[in-house]
């Protein structure tokens, strides 16, 4: 049982994909990342922390803030721009980043590495994993509606660690797990109504993307 001081427990972090518009950790795939570097940064003793293989297109978890995306009072888009970090196998750290290769068990039971947040198997698609949170990539928001590519969503509880790892990360922080919120205000008028659809998920669900609740 993971130790909810430090992250959440593996159940609560994938959903189905349930609001119409965008939210912070929504997970897309095929994200571009060609304009990321892809030399490996190894130190002089033969390690380095930071994960700097070759990226070109892969999953990508946003990273941007749901309130700054959207207008919380009309629903309206707010500017153009979203961020994103590549999502990897847990198990590529080992070979692109030698430093963090004591690390993956730290990694995957605390989440407590700050350049990284884990992520669980998504049935399907891919095995236990990491966000890479430094390195951001920008795209616009039409791109992710003209190729709709979203698979899955963060649960509130992976949200809340999410916007933990962030002020970690950005700010060296280290904040009250209380005081940082998983939910956004109003997110129920955000929700999918049966029937309907939104224009980032794939329409035709290929056969291999994952049930979950």
């Amino acid at each position: 049982m993971i130790n909810e001081t430090f992250r959440p427990g593996d159940d609560a972090y994938w959903v189905q994909t349930w609001s119409r518009v965008l939210f912070a950790g929504d997970l897309f795939a095929a994200i571009p990342f060609l304009d990321q570097p892809a030399v490996e940064s190894i130190d002089d003793d033969g390690g380095g922390k930071h994960y700097l293989g070759p990226i070109v297109y892969g999953y990508g978890l946003l990273v941007s803030p749901t309130c700054d995306m959207i207008d919380q009072a009309t629903l309206e888009i707010s500017h153009p721009y979203r961020v994103f970090v590549p999502v990897i196998p847990l198990a590529e750290l080992a070979t692109h980043a030698p430093g963090q290769a004591r690390n993956l068990g730290l990694i995957a039971n605390r989440d407590t590495v700050i350049p990284y947040m884990y992520l669980p198997p998504l049935p399907n698609l891919f095995p236990a994993s990491v966000a890479l949170l430094f390195r951001p990539s920008l795209l616009d928001e039409a791109s992710l509606r003209a190729t709709p590519r979203r698979v899955a969503q963060l649960g509130p509880a992976a949200r809340q660690q999410l916007k933990i790892k962030l002020i970690r990360y950005w700010s060296r922080f280290d904040p009250d797990r209380e005081g940082v919120r998983g939910t956004e205000r109003d997110e129920d008028a955000m929700a999918l109504q049966p029937g309907e659809t939104s224009p980032y998920d794939l329409v035709s669900s290929p056969e291999d993307l994952p049930e979950l609740a």
